[in-house]
């Protein structure tokens, strides 16, 4: 493959993902449906991958093309060994008037901006959350239900929320623990326990944390806006297995009962925090999604509905990953061997 082809297979498959993603999203959904988890690796990876790839423009390009020099002595030198070490391709440079260094150095310093504001917007997302945690965990009680240690929080409203295990793991209200039966209790904590087991919360923060800054890119935004739907049909997969479909969509057709008492206290996602304000979306508060989400649960789509949209994601994914790599990796084996 020649430099301009590899160049070519980047900037259109980055198009291709960013314009006709979100439909590939929207048509997939049967599909991905039925294997949540994998949905959910296909989903992150890529965006993460289209990530990658958008920064790896820059470092590709500085092996096609050639200018002016904007280091002097031994710097200069050295940039320019790097950058002999890691093209591997034999084709002369076009001589322009952008610095080929300058290139990367570009691509560098935007990878390090992004990872920086990602960062701190994780850090931030965590607070926010510890904070809406410490708040729920002030008034409860720990309290071991079914074999699960959970904190159990005094409010008629039914709610089962699970945050990070280090912040508090499963809380769940004493309303919940009323109305729900044995079976249902049951398909609710394998509900909680499968979002901290799959690490839910992470997934959530970081792809959260991403699109915060890269929503402008259609793929990312449809991503973000489904993803929550298939961390939710992931536990509820699992909540399925452990405890029974029946338990699972009984418990769920309680818990978003509009006509109980008290029930728009926790039944969108979002804990009341001190003061009176919404805390962030915290992942696995369980609730009644409208008739889809029981729908999926009790006569789930199946055949190939989806499957060539899902497919053509992975495929995608597939395609930016490698190309991707054949620009990472001559970088970072010529930094390896030396050229420094």
């Amino acid at each position: 493959m020649t430099p301009t082809l590899l160049a070519v297979t980047m900037v259109g498959g980055l198009l291709l993902a960013a314009l006709l993603g979100p439909w590939a999203v929207r048509r997939a959904a049967p599909s991905l449906a039925r294997a949540p988890r994998t949905a959910v690796a296909l989903l992150s990876g890529a965006v993460l991958v289209w990530v990658a790839t958008l920064l790896a423009v820059g470092p590709l390009l500085a092996w096609l093309v050639s200018g002016p020099v904007l280091l002097s002595g031994q710097a200069a030198e050295v940039c320019q060994r790097c950058l002999a070490a890691a093209n591997p391709f034999a084709a002369s440079p076009v001589d322009t008037a952008a610095p080929a260094a300058g290139l990367v150095v570009l691509s560098s310093a935007a990878a390090v901006l992004m990872v920086g504001a990602i960062w701190r917007d994780l850090l931030h997302r965590r607070r926010r959350t510890r904070g809406s945690a410490q708040w729920l965990l002030a008034d409860a009680e720990s309290r071991t239900v079914q074999g699960h240690q959970v904190s159990l929080f005094p409010s008629e409203s039914p709610f089962a929320v699970a945050f990070p295990a280090s912040q508090g793991g499963i809380v769940l209200s004493t309303g919940a623990l009323q109305l729900l039966d044995e079976g249902e209790l049951a398909a609710v904590l394998a509900h909680e326990k499968a979002h901290l087991g799959q690490r839910h919360h992470l997934v959530s923060d970081v792809l959260g944390s991403v699109a915060k800054h890269l929503r402008w890119v259609p793929l990312i935004a449809a991503v973000v806006d489904v993803l929550p739907q298939y961390l939710e049909i992931a536990a509820d997969h699992r909540a399925c297995r452990r405890a029974g479909t029946t338990a699972l969509v009984s418990a769920l057709v309680k818990l978003g009962d509009p006509s109980r008492k008290g029930e728009h206290h926790m039944t969108s996602r979002r804990a009341m925090a001190p003061g009176g304000g919404l805390a962030p979306p915290m992942v696995g508060v369980l609730h009644a999604a409208g008739p889809e989400r029981i729908r999926q649960l009790v006569a789930p789509v199946g055949g190939m509905a989806g499957a060539v949209p899902a497919v053509a994601i992975m495929a995608n994914l597939v395609v930016l990953g490698l190309v991707s790599a054949v620009v990472y990796l001559p970088y970072a084996w010529a930094v390896l061997s030396g050229c420094l």
